[in-house]
């Protein structure tokens, strides 16, 4: 692997059949592979629903196929890495590079389905479904009928064991009716794309620091990862915000513990990979969350079919925004700061205070069409006034600026007033609210942000908790 003395940005330019897009990678440590993946899913107007034009209506289905280097068209490894393919000492912090991908196509009859209408249905089998699960087919007075058979699982790797960490998974809950041909069809749409699920894991997980009850070091995603691996993947929106995530990723009585008075649950919590997997399952339910523009509502309306198994959720969640959009991360300099020790160390030693000042504005019973359930952009700049630390730098329209900077969804600014009372926010959310707040008012240095966020934070809570 290369090493630089700086971290890169890197910036793909993405060819096939004349066109192009860009597409941001972050520091580069997607596989190629990765590369022929996206490209499968976002080519065309509306990703894998693009018509041939002469088909109207017809959606076409493209299957990954080799990366080369453009315009040289020198064949590269599938499991090399992207940061990789830069040679030598880079000029500049963005690093462009231009490849173009051979993708193989064919009409489609639609999405991936196991179940396509619940479980009283025979199950479909998935397109790429050979490597993943064996289907025995026969025919009877009924017609045909596909029986599941016991399928191969991946083996290990990376230390993590796919049967291990699916017996820690807990859908109890929110499996209702499912019979049990649905919860194993759900299985294999995990057991199917494990390898890639790990990989994305990996890529967002940190290690955690021991400490004398937990010696072991686990990897885990912090909430704010989980907040930018969301924010990559287009799983917000204004009708689904991350606090909603965060809501639809764990059981309901994990949520919000009431047995530590300012125990905030989920809203401080991490995720192990199997803890992951469960949140993956869990948020299929966002399909049915969304509004009718959004990307899982949209193709659901084109394709004119609702999916009620889990299994077929959660494959469509995979399928339409997982897989094809994650670790692509955009570059934010206020998030890569945040990472910081200095940084993160001054928001460990006044996490008692933020949590009891955000806890205090956590109603999860509000309805959400009228009021938010958390902090509000109206309830911060009150605190701010009663802070005083409103200022010339540091006023409510530069405020609603950092808002909208911050959660993880597009909203245009002029629907956006200072008095808003609906966008909400978690709590990692609103620590990043803090350190942008920090930025913007005292206009220091990357060295100097740690000593003017300890006081900003200081002051704040002093006239607010």
């Amino acid at each position: 692997m290369l090493l630089f003395a700086c971290p890169l940005a890197m910036l793909l330019q993405v060819w096939y059949d004349g066109e192009s897009y860009n597409l941001q990678c972050g520091t580069g440590m997607q596989r190629v592979a990765w590369i022929a993946r996206v490209a499968a899913q976002r080519f065309g107007a509306a990703g894998i629903w693009c018509s041939p034009g002469k088909e109207v209506q017809r959606p076409k289905e493209f299957i990954p196929g080799r990366v080369f280097l453009y315009p040289s068209e020198q064949e590269l490894d599938p499991e090399a890495t992207i940061l990789s393919l830069v040679e030598g000492e880079p000029e500049s912090e963005e690093v462009v590079i231009s490849v173009l991908v051979e993708l193989r196509s064919k009409p489609a009859p639609g999405l991936p389905s196991l179940a396509a209408h619940g479980s009283e249905d025979n199950v479909v089998p998935p397109k790429s479904s050979k490597s993943a699960l064996n289907y025995k087919m026969e025919f009877d007075e009924r017609g045909r009928v596909v029986t599941m058979m016991p399928a191969p699982l991946p083996g290990p790797r990376q230390g993590y064991d796919f049967m291990e960490c699916y017996e820690k998974i807990n859908i109890s809950d929110i499996k209702g009716d499912s019979d049990n041909k649905i919860l194993t069809a759900m299985k294999h749409v995990l057991s199917n794309n494990f390898n890639t699920i790990l990989d994305i894991f990996l890529h967002y997980a940190t290690p955690t620091q021991p400490t004398e009850e937990e010696e072991e070091v686990e990897l885990v995603i912090t909430m704010s990862s989980m907040a930018l691996f969301a924010r990559t993947c287009h799983l917000t929106s204004d009708s689904c915000s991350f606090l909603q995530i965060q809501l639809s990723s764990v059981q309901p009585d994990l949520i919000y513990p009431v047995e530590e008075e300012w125990n905030l649950g989920i809203f401080d919590a991490r995720y192990n990979f199997p803890g992951f997997m469960e949140a993956l399952a869990r948020e299929r339910r966002l399909c049915s969350l969304r509004l009718p523009l959004s990307l899982h509502a949209g193709i659901a309306h084109l394709k004119k079919f609702g999916m009620f198994a889990i299994c077929d959720q959660l494959n469509k969640l995979l399928h339409t925004q997982i897989l094809p959009y994650a670790t692509g991360d955009d570059v934010d300099s206020t998030r890569e700061l945040l990472q910081r020790p200095s940084v993160k160390n001054i928001l460990f030693n006044q996490r008692s205070g933020i949590r009891k000042f955000y806890h205090k504005r956590l109603n999860l019973e509000n309805d959400v069409s009228t009021n938010a359930r958390s902090m509000t952009l109206y309830a911060y700049i009150a605190a701010l006034r009663a802070a005083d630390q409103l200022d010339e730098e540091l006023t409510p329209q530069s405020v609603k600026e950092i808002w909208l900077a911050t959660i993880s969804y597009e909203v245009p600014p002029d629907l956006i007033s200072e008095d808003d009372k609906k966008m909400e926010i978690a709590l990692c959310e609103f620590e990043e609210i803090i350190v942008r707040s920090v930025l913007h008012k005292s206009k220091v240095n990357e060295d100097g942000l740690p000593q003017q966020l300890d006081l900003f934070i200081k002051r704040f809570l002093r006239y607010n908790v």
